[in-house]
């Protein structure tokens, strides 16, 4: 009996021994085969000042560095998920999960799922324009996240809870996103649509909830293919420029006045930084990346935006276009003297219902 006791004894620890083993080696297996693949290195010190400086141009989209990490890549706590906000509901499908406030009327709810519906189809175009949308394949099953507060105040406070030191929000504040760099990845945090971006539409009389998604989701792949394993500094004109030109969706850019194409002329350079001064910036990056599209091309537009993932911007446009900077930019301004658009108004009011 004593002999059997002590059998059984060895044969229960060996089977506790192998159970183990076996749990260690799926988790192995788990994390090889589900860790993100957006690995960096350690961001040297010109990306971080990069990333922390570049909302300073454009308060609408920001970004964040993460030195030390490390991330949460799934969607667990997503400020929609938590008990202190239960009230919150959500729509999601393969790659996106978007979370809204209860309400009787079901109205937000009938929102998320349009939100949904025009996510899909704006990842579908990404790739021609941008190239690989980072999805949950690429981010350990981490799903883009989308909020729709209830009002303005709900607004705020879902922005200050993702991003505590972002910037005020602003009369023509329609929606923002917070993108975090890290050794461990690239993760936007959040897409926040204002509840006024559904009920106001833009001068083409699209409502602006869609311009946010298209910018914002640019702005996300954008980021998110750039090398981080070297030095990586873009002149916010330039990212910008790519992410404001797909929010347009094939539209033309209002037409800049005079007086702004005398300022770029004078104190913008394609190998620089654009003055953030009225938005300069934008505007000047926007109207630039137009330009070389119809310069150019869609598709040598495409090839020009990915090559930069890699490589400096400014040696980028000239290996493309077989143009040095100065003539170039040259060219550009002479588009914008003749364009054929300037007739138009310059500026169209958006009306707010």
């Amino acid at each position: 009996m004593i002999k059997n006791k002590k059998v059984i004894s060895k044969i229960t620890t060996m089977v506790i021994v192998l159970a183990v083993i076996a749990l260690v080696i799926a988790k192995l297996y788990d994390i090889a085969t589900h860790r993100p693949s957006l690995v960096y290195r350690q961001l040297s010190p010109q990306t971080i000042q990069w990333l922390n400086v570049f909302s300073q141009g454009d308060p609408e989209s920001i970004i964040k560095a993460a030195p030390v990490g490390p991330f949460n890549w799934s969607n667990k706590d997503d400020i929609g998920q938590t008990r202190k906000l239960s009230k919150w509901g959500k729509e999601e499908d393969a790659t996106t999960v978007v979370y809204y406030r209860k309400k009787p009327d079901a109205e937000d709810q009938i929102r998320a799922r349009r939100v949904l519906e025009k996510v899909d189809n704006i990842i579908l175009e990404i790739p021609d324009y941008l190239g690989e949308y980072k999805g949950p394949e690429s981010l350990n099953g981490r799903k883009m996240a989308i909020y729709i507060p209830g009002d303005e105040k709900e607004y705020e406070v879902l922005l200050k809870k993702l991003c505590e030191d972002a910037p005020a929000i602003t009369t023509n504040d329609f929606g923002r996103s917070i993108i975090t760099v890290g050794p461990l990845g690239c993760q936007n945090k959040g897409i926040i649509l204002h509840p006024k971006a559904f009920v106001t539409n833009n001068a083409d009389g699209d409502p602006m909830y869609l311009s946010v998604l298209r910018r914002e989701l640019a702005y996300y792949t954008y980021m998110a293919n750039l090398d981080y394993n070297q030095p990586t500094r873009r002149p916010s004109w330039f990212v910008l420029g790519v992410a404001e030109h797909f929010a347009l969706d094939g539209k033309r850019a209002p037409t800049l006045s005079p007086e702004l194409i005398n300022r770029i002329e004078e104190e913008c350079a394609l190998n620089a930084e654009f003055p953030a001064k009225n938005q300069l910036n934008k505007k000047g990056g926007t109207s630039f990346i137009q330009f070389y599209e119809e310069a150019f091309g869609r598709m040598a537009l495409a090839n020009m935006i990915q090559t930069t993932y890699t490589a400096p911007v400014d040696s980028t446009l000239c290996q493309t276009t077989g143009m040095d900077l100065t003539s170039l930019k040259q060219r550009w301004i002479e588009s914008l003297r003749n364009d054929p658009f300037a007739l138009q108004p310059a500026e169209p009011v958006q009306e707010i219902y």
